[in-house]
């Protein structure tokens, strides 16, 4: 993937991807560093985006810096840094970091921005702030006289600070947002995270065994997950006509293809009258319309070198010696299941392990 580090003002920053109309400004959190937008990169960047990162102050390499890392300081450089974006690139998406997630609603509340993606964001400082002075043991009228107090737990409460926090509430966030919460999140309670959902419209994703750092496999895993599922290409317009009328299987489509960006990364999307095709050297999965007019949903049909028994499977066929093709009636979102992607899977490394013949 292609880098470039550079200065916006006094502010370092790198720019990851091939250029692209379109660009995600990547706002880290606490103790992160620009560099942590690579690993989305290599995501989105294939997909038509590019990424700009910067150090926010006192942090990457800015850690020389004190007593910077602020909203008074931060929120600034956020509206500097979306401004250098939007004079290069017609559209600019958001993907935050935890405090980096409250930074940004500070900055961005009244900007337009094509998507906003959080991971275990801030959402209530005040609240946070008001947890840590329980914590700590300090009262209001304590930190107000003191000014600023020192915890056990690492964190320096500010006066300063609380007020701000106080006196700039995010009562507007009109972006479309999806939220990647963690269950064992120890800074935001959940049910400030399905408030704040619900109030502003956010997609809500939980990961019950995740923590407000992903950092484990499993963490890392559903991360990866999460954001290709988030993402993904827009339909074009031939896909859009393909389910005009039925909304429904539309959203069916949309699933699949969503899982199917996830099990084998991209593909080539092909619309015909009669089906879609989905290819990567050659076609290997297919949607269509369900055969019989009094079936509903979508119907996924994909080659395997063997005939693949299951009661899942409406109809196989051998239309060619060791090439099996299955036909999956799909109904529900439930059945797009990992059983369902396995099959496809196969289909994907059987269909690219053939060689070029008459037959494909």
């Amino acid at each position: 993937m292609q880098e470039a580090f550079f200065f916006i003002g006094h502010i370092p920053a790198v720019l990851c991807g091939e250029k692209a109309d379109q660009v995600f400004l990547f706002v880290h959190g606490k103790c992160g560093y620009k560099e942590e937008g690579e690993a989305f990169g290599e995501i989105v960047c294939p997909r038509g985006w590019q990424v700009l990162a910067a150090d926010l102050p006192e942090h990457g390499s800015r850690k020389g810096e004190k007593d910077s890392f602020d909203p008074w300081h931060v929120v600034p450089e956020l509206k500097s840094l979306l401004a250098y974006a939007r004079a290069r690139w017609s559209r600019v998406a958001l993907r935050a970091n935890s405090i980096g997630a409250w930074f940004s609603m500070l900055a961005f509340q009244e900007e337009p921005l094509e998507q906003c993606l959080f991971v275990s964001p801030v959402l209530n400082m005040p609240g946070l702030i008001g947890r840590m002075m329980q914590w700590a043991g300090v009262t209001e009228e304590e930190l107000e006289a003191r000014e600023t107090i020192e915890t056990s737990f690492g964190e320096t409460l500010s006066w300063r600070y609380f007020q701000y926090a106080q006196s700039h509430p995010v009562q507007t966030w009109p972006h479309q947002t999806a939220i990647l919460y963690a269950g064992r999140d120890e800074l935001t309670p959940r049910q400030e995270a399905e408030d704040f959902a619900g109030q502003f419209r956010c997609d809500l994703t939980v990961m019950e065994e995740g923590e407000h750092w992903f950092h484990t496999p499993a963490q890392l895993a559903e991360l990866d997950r999460w954001t290709r599922t988030n993402t993904a290409p827009a339909l074009s317009p031939e896909e859009l006509l393909f389910f005009a009328g039925a909304p429904e299987e539309l959203a069916l489509y949309e699933g699949f293809r969503c899982r199917l960006l996830e099990t084998v990364g991209e593909v080539g999307i092909r619309v015909s009258k009669t089906q879609i095709t989905c290819s990567g050297r050659y076609g290997f999965a297919f949607v269509s319309h369900p055969r019989r007019k009094k079936d509903r949903g979508i119907l996924v049909s994909f080659g395997l070198s063997h005939r693949q028994e299951s009661p899942r499977i409406q109809a196989a066929s051998e239309p060619y010696p060791n090439r099996w093709t299955h036909h999956v009636l799909v109904q529900s979102p439930e059945e797009i299941d990992q059983e369902l992607m396995d099959w496809v899977q196969e289909a994907f490394w059987f269909a690219n392990a053939k060689k070029r013949g008459k037959h494909i």
